[in-house]
């Protein structure tokens, strides 16, 4: 309703309640309902994002469902699955439905409320009264009849019409002796029925109502954002656990070659000692690497099954439940993607957005608190129909209307300090959301970092397990000659194994920055997605 509106019903219902002109507190008091409090729009200059980011060679354009960049089908059907079917984003679905049901009750609040009445009572009420003069004007009547009786049975009828008086004295003497004694109690019912409605409707002045309904649609599109930020890290989870399932199978079959190789090195060694060319010494070296070797493997397969339950986990599925996955090699991460501007960040991270909505929604409860310490008019209406009787219900009818004016007078300072407590929670939630927006920039600067660092730790491991190769094979031919002894043999393969190992696990690592570079940088696939799990 309008403030033009405001002032015609208000004016209108003056005039027929006071027969009187409006007074002029009550017209400065609608005209002042045009001026609500709403707080001041904010700009991305709160946000107090950098620049820029460091810029890297080779950048590529990041598809908005990055996890396609591995050009993997297990990858893409394990997410969508995971999408579907997990726990704790059905948990947050749940807090979604909340909201949605708050933000719905908040809208109410700006119609009016209609409810039907409707009662039927019944009233008994007994009543005492003294009877001691009643009793003895009874007992004379009674020995009246009593007399009128014995003279008529004692009289002589000597005519038919002196027959029938005497007969009807005494019946009617008889009715008299036999009448009982006055009541001392009274009992009466009474019944009524009653129908009709009832409004009450807040005119919403300064805008109290509202500020309030407006934080409380921030809230909810504040929770949506947390739902798109739980599916962004979900994904990456899910990378993450299919990535170490494809690493650990990789190290487990290079664990396995390595240990076939060193193997046959014994086989080799142990017939060179059957025909003298070495030494027991030698025999046991090999042994103890082969040793050394074969103890890495149930590490390896503890850690790969522990990656398959906190797979099967993120699906929504028992531990022990097993999950086709042909992964058997790290792919190839391809260039770093291409960042943007930090400014991007600001739309393209849910959690950046949930922190802003907050803020904004932290601003209209500032103005819902400032409407509060003025007056507030409520108008309530109601219309009915009432009677003693059943059937005459809709015969009678009664209508009110009315309207009243409350203001604050002495509250001893509570409606102030409401506006001081919400306004420290706005600059709380601003310090959190610059603070959001600063760690998120660290994020896609510290993972691009680490991963251009990690490559090119990968490069100089690839320049030594080379090198550790040619020396191995150096010394192995040496020895076979009989130039050296075993133990140099032993040690260059044991640094040609370790090696290998370390560089499986460095290309692990880089593909691991790769993946938090890719949730760091967020995108705008959540929106498109459903907004709840699909049960």
């Amino acid at each position: 309703m309008s403030c033009i509106r405001y002032i015609i019903f208000l004016r209108h219902y003056l005039y027929r309640a006071c027969d009187a002109r409006v007074p002029l507190a009550a017209c400065l008091l609608v005209c002042f309902s045009c001026a609500r409090f709403a707080p001041s729009p904010r700009t991305e200059a709160d946000a107090n994002a950098p620049a820029s980011f460091t810029l890297y060679d080779n950048a590529a354009p990041t598809p908005d469902r990055w996890w396609t960049a591995f050009q993997s089908p297990d990858l893409d059907a394990l997410i969508e699955r995971a999408l579907d079917d997990n726990l704790s984003l059905h948990q947050i679905a749940a807090r979604l439905t909340q909201a949605e049901a708050l933000a719905r009750q908040a809208d109410a609040e700006l119609w009016p409320e209609l409810d039907v009445t409707g009662d039927i009572s019944a009233t008994r009420r007994r009543t005492t009264r003294d009877t001691s003069g009643a009793t003895l004007d009874t007992a004379t009547q009674q020995l009246g009849a009593l007399n009128t009786l014995l003279s008529g049975v004692s009289g002589d009828a000597t005519t038919t019409g002196g027959s029938t008086r005497a007969a009807q004295s005494s019946l009617q003497a008889a009715q008299t002796l036999l009448a009982d004694a006055p009541e001392s109690r009274i009992t009466t019912v009474s019944r009524s029925y009653r129908f009709g409605l009832a409004s009450r409707y807040e005119v919403d002045l300064w805008g109290r109502v509202h500020a309030r309904r407006q934080a409380t649609l921030l809230d909810l599109e504040a929770t949506r954002e947390d739902m798109y930020a739980a599916r962004l890290s979900l994904t990456g989870m899910v990378a993450r656990q299919w990535l170490t399932i494809a690493a650990r199978r990789q190290e487990l079959e290079l664990v396995r070659e390595q240990l076939a190789l060193n193997k046959q090195s014994l086989e080799l060694i142990t017939l060179r000692f059957q025909n003298g060319l070495a030494t027991a010494l030698d025999v046991y070296q090999q042994r103890q690497i082969i040793t050394q070797t074969e103890s890495l493997v149930p590490a390896l397969e503890e850690a790969l099954e522990g990656a398959h339950h906190e797979l099967a986990v993120l699906l929504g599925r028992p531990p022990r439940d097993d999950i086709e996955i042909s992964a058997n090699k790290l792919p190839d991460p391809g260039p770093l993607p291409e960042p943007g501007v930090p400014a991007d960040l600001l739309a393209r991270r849910p959690d950046i957005r949930a922190a802003g909505l907050q803020l904004e929604a932290a601003d209209w409860r500032v103005s819902a608190a400032r409407a509060d310490r003025l007056p507030s008019l409520r108008l309530t209406a109601s219309a009915s129909y009432g009677a003693e009787e059943w059937g005459l219900l809709f015969d009678n009818w009664m209508a009110t209307l009315a309207g009243g004016v409350t203001g604050p007078v002495f509250d001893a300072g509570r409606r102030k300090a409401e506006v001081d407590r919400t306004r420290a929670v706005v600059d709380e939630r601003l310090a959190a959301y610059r603070l959001k927006v600063l760690e998120s920039v660290k994020e896609v600067e510290s993972a691009m970092m680490r991963e251009s660092k990690q490559r090119e730790y990968v490069g100089k491991l690839e320049t030594e397990r080379d090198t550790a190769q040619a020396t191995y094979e150096q010394a192995r031919q040496r020895y076979m000659n009989g130039v050296i002894d075993y133990l140099p043999v032993l040690t260059a393969l044991t640094q040609l194994q370790a090696t290998e190992r370390r560089l499986l696990q460095a290309e692990y690592a880089s593909l691991e920055r790769r993946i938090q570079l890719y949730v760091a940088l967020g995108g705008g696939w959540m929106e498109e997605e459903p907004p709840y799990p699909e049960d």
